[in-house]
């Protein structure tokens, strides 16, 4: 090969397979990314986590505020029983309708309360609140009727509270003690008392003991108790107190024979 047949080959230019340049950092028809969705998505949901948790800590601190050492202030009243001098039918009556596992829990029955959750959606015009007799206690105590989520996590946090501080007799007594039942009527002595005649302490001589029938009656009226009159029953009255006589029966309180009794006293009223 000659001289300057040489010098020419090398002089033309060296070309790759592939561009000196990027021209696109995607290939064509590849679909766009979709970690910026999963991301955006993820900051959200830990935004909201974030402040759930401030929440429920604010609502915490704030519960503090309540003395939970005050409530036995209650017994300072006139017509305060104690729930160890009850019958054990009057106490059990409470505990069938308001808060069945109220021996079994701590303060919050999480099973009852997401059992109502799920009985108001399936039925809107029935809403029940889950509370327990000790979270009504609290409420009734310490805070007003308002239903407000706020409400309720401080009544949790100091339902809590509440159970490490007194015995289960201690906390059903308060709650019998702290009831509004119509009348100007706060106790369940007071109650019985204006209603019936009758007395809840078993040591009281001086009045006929309250009976199965009126412990009933009571316990079903605190649902609504400036609706539900004692003398004069309406339909939905006899009602729910026939429910509560059966749950009383179902729950052991009451036997086959007390439960007919009842049923024929209700009857005749």
């Amino acid at each position: 090969m000659k001289r300057s047949d040489r010098i020419a080959r090398n002089e033309q230019p060296y070309v790759k397979n592939e561009p000196h340049y990027n021209t696109y950092y995607r290939p064509v028809g590849t679909p766009p990314s979709k970690k910026r969705p999963r991301r955006i998505f993820r900051t959200f949901l830990l935004t909201l986590t974030v402040i759930a948790l401030l929440f429920i800590g604010l609502m915490f601190f704030l519960s503090q505020r309540a003395d939970v050492s005050d409530l036995s202030q209650i017994e300072q009243k006139a017509t305060y029983v104690d729930a160890e001098a009850m019958p054990s039918y009057t106490k059990g009556a409470f505990i069938a309708v308001e808060d069945r596992r109220f021996y079994k829990h701590h303060g919050v029955d999480f099973k009852g309360s997401i059992r109502a959750i799920f009985s108001s959606i399936k039925d809107p015009d029935q809403l029940q609140g889950g509370s327990t007799i000790t979270q009504q206690l609290v409420k009734n105590y310490y805070y007003d009727n308002q239903q407000t989520m706020t409400r309720k996590l401080k009544e949790m946090f100091v339902a809590w509270r509440v159970e490490d501080e007194y015995e289960k007799d201690e906390i059903l007594g308060y709650y019998l003690n702290n009831i509004f039942f119509g009348d100007n009527s706060y106790t369940i002595e007071s109650a019985a008392n204006y209603y019936f005649g009758t007395t809840t302490n078993v040591n009281n001589t001086n009045l006929p003991q309250i009976t199965v029938l009126q412990s009933a009656i009571l316990a079903s009226k605190v649902n609504a108790p400036s609706v539900y009159r004692v003398n004069d029953m309406s339909p939905s009255f006899v009602n729910r107190t026939k429910s509560t006589l059966e749950k009383m029966k179902q729950q052991g309180y009451i036997t086959e024979t007390q439960y007919t009794e009842a049923l024929q006293q209700l009857g005749a009223s």
